[in-house]
């Protein structure tokens, strides 16, 4: 079984097997740019890790958002907001996207093996578009917050080690943060999503007192 002694390749092979399920080569430069200096180069890195058959890799089309900040952030013990109004601005940025190429990549199955994590992407396959959204959050967390960033466990994992003892995740988010082994936020991605959706989703978190983000 392959080793890993770069700490690049260990972070990048962390990200996709504990945080998110795909990512694209320029957002996990991104975030070699915000954790490393110097950062290095996020496409020789994953050439490096394809060899090893730690990674895979493809060029594909896919129409997709990609969010920088909160469209709604609830702390708990908060007025609800204004869902209708969430909606149509998960809407209008979703009517300008573009399909665009990019290069993806995932874990493997050895990947996880090696750092007991999960290489859930095949599985996922027909949510390539919402995922990558996801790893934009995630990026832009590892620019602006980074020490939250780290402690983001995504959805796959979340239901394998979490789910059984956490009652707020009968519903699983895109992702939470997590710290002590307690959910601190979850985060979620918001595709065209209705208010009624985004309604519920509130309900489901101020039930269980977790403080959320929605992007």
């Amino acid at each position: 079984m392959a080793t890993l002694t770069n700490l690049k390749s260990r972070f990048l092979l962390l990200v996709l097997t504990w945080q998110l399920r795909v990512i694209t080569v320029d957002q996990l430069q991104r975030m070699l740019d915000a954790q490393f200096e110097p950062p290095g180069s996020a496409t020789r890195i994953v050439r490096q890790l394809v060899r090893q058959g730690l990674l895979s890799s493809a060029r594909t089309a896919a129409t997709f958002v990609e969010a920088t900040t909160p469209i709604c952030t609830w702390p708990t013990g908060q007025p609800a907001r204004d869902f209708a109004s969430i909606a149509w601005e998960l809407e209008k940025r979703w009517r300008h996207a573009r399909p665009r190429t990019v290069m993806i990549c995932c874990s493997t199955r050895q990947a996880a093996q090696l750092l007991g994590g999960l290489a859930s992407f095949r599985q996922h396959a027909g949510q390539l578009e919402h995922d990558l959204g996801t790893a934009s959050v995630l990026a832009a967390l590892y620019e602006t917050s980074p020490a939250s960033a780290e402690k983001w466990i995504g959805e796959d994992i979340l239901r394998r080690d979490l789910a059984g003892r956490e009652r707020c995740l009968k519903k699983i988010p895109d992702g939470a943060i997590v710290a002590n082994d307690k959910i601190t936020k979850v985060i979620e991605f918001g595709g065209q999503y209705p208010a009624r959706r985004l309604r519920c989703f509130h309900q489901h978190c101020a039930r269980y007192r977790v403080p959320y983000d929605i992007y």
